[in-house]
């Protein structure tokens, strides 16, 4: 696959961690990208939430690169995943990359997770630097969880069964055969509905909005930002882990928020 220099510039600090590929300084490989602009797992796991959900959060480091595992020890299934880097945009969407292919997958199939055969259509080599650092924590997630486990299995002992439930792979099962239930029209009914209770009111305040596009896949809501959000800088970090949040926990567990892309670039206009 080819690479290309990117000429974008940015307001503010909107895009500091990008800043090398928005000069020109450095090359991505096209495929990398979009992953490196807008990464779906970006964030943080934090051990009061496992806790209050009677999960295994394994968070280990790698370099610059965190990552954070949550597993339902009866399942030994990993539930969510989420990181946070320093580094670069190539580190970021390989980490973003990893997240993604840890979702799912049992605990015995973390370790013989191959990075060689994750990155090799994304024209990432061995060799690299970043490369090499998300590749050594498959086996770092694999070693810490038996401890993590036991962590979690305490803190299941003080909690009621029916919460417990809704944290586990059986009751996600049972949240994702509902959301399949729905039509389009009514998951969005459901979305609007939580977005007018717990997030415009806190936009507005700060003279924004958002406008709901559409819902692609089932499970990504394309959002376009009003007012003083298009173009603030924590529109695309805290404010939108914010919405997130607000929907996994009031709507469906899934859900994932895509801003506008053109709101976020001076230069050139893309298509989803």
């Amino acid at each position: 696959m080819g690479k290309k220099s990117v000429n974008i510039s940015a307001k503010g600090n909107i895009f500091s961690i990008f800043s090398q590929i928005m000069t020109g300084e450095m090359e991505i490989p096209q495929s990398l990208e979009q992953i490196a602009r807008f990464p779906k797992r970006r964030g943080a796991i934090f051990q009061m939430e496992a806790n209050d959900k009677g999960l295994a959060l394994v968070d280990v480091k790698s370099g610059t690169l965190k990552v954070y595992v949550l597993i339902d020890p009866d399942a030994e299934q990993v539930l969510d995943t989420k990181f946070f880097t320093y580094g670069g945009p190539v580190l970021t969407a390989l980490a973003d990359i990893l997240c993604e292919a840890l979702l799912s997958k049992k605990v015995n199939e973390i370790q013989d997770l191959s990075c060689e055969n994750l990155f090799e259509k994304f024209d990432v080599k061995p060799d690299n630097e970043d490369f090499q650092t998300v590749a050594k924590l498959p086996a770092m997630v694999t070693e810490a969880y038996p401890e993590k486990k036991n962590v979690a299995l305490a803190a299941r002992a003080a909690m009621g069964s029916a919460k417990l439930k809704a944290h586990t792979v059986e009751g996600r099962t049972e949240a994702d055969a509902q959301w399949e239930a729905l039509s389009e029209s009514q998951k969005l009914e459901k979305i609007e509905e939580c977005l007018n209770d717990s997030v415009r009111t806190m936009l507005a305040g700060d003279g924004g909005g958002l406008e709901v596009l559409g819902i692609k896949d089932g499970t990504t809501l394309m959002i376009r930002y009003n007012g003083a959000c298009a173009g603030c800088g924590a529109a695309n970090g805290g404010t939108l882990y914010y919405i997130e949040n607000q929907l996994q926990q009031h709507v469906y567990y899934g859900l994932t928020v895509e801003p506008e892309l053109q709101l976020w670039n001076t230069g050139e206009n893309y298509e989803h």
